[in-house]
């Protein structure tokens, strides 16, 4: 496995936690209740959005050819 790949990988399972991440910061977990309800959704919006972002970004522009 060369360099890249490993970097790869690692950029592909931090984007899938961003994502994890996202999803419990919209459900409430992460983020205490006592913010409000639509900065804790719009705040959970954007890291899954930024999770998405970067594992389409990275899937995509590397060939398939390794």
């Amino acid at each position: 496995m060369t360099g890249a790949a490993v970097i790869r990988y690692t950029i592909l399972a931090l984007s899938v936690a961003a994502v994890g991440f996202g999803a419990l910061v919209i459900v409430g977990v992460l983020i205490p209740r006592n913010f409000p309800d639509q900065f804790r959704v719009l705040l959970g919006i954007v890291i899954v959005l930024y999770g998405v972002y970067r594992f389409v970004v990275t899937y995509f522009r590397n060939p398939r050819n390794e």
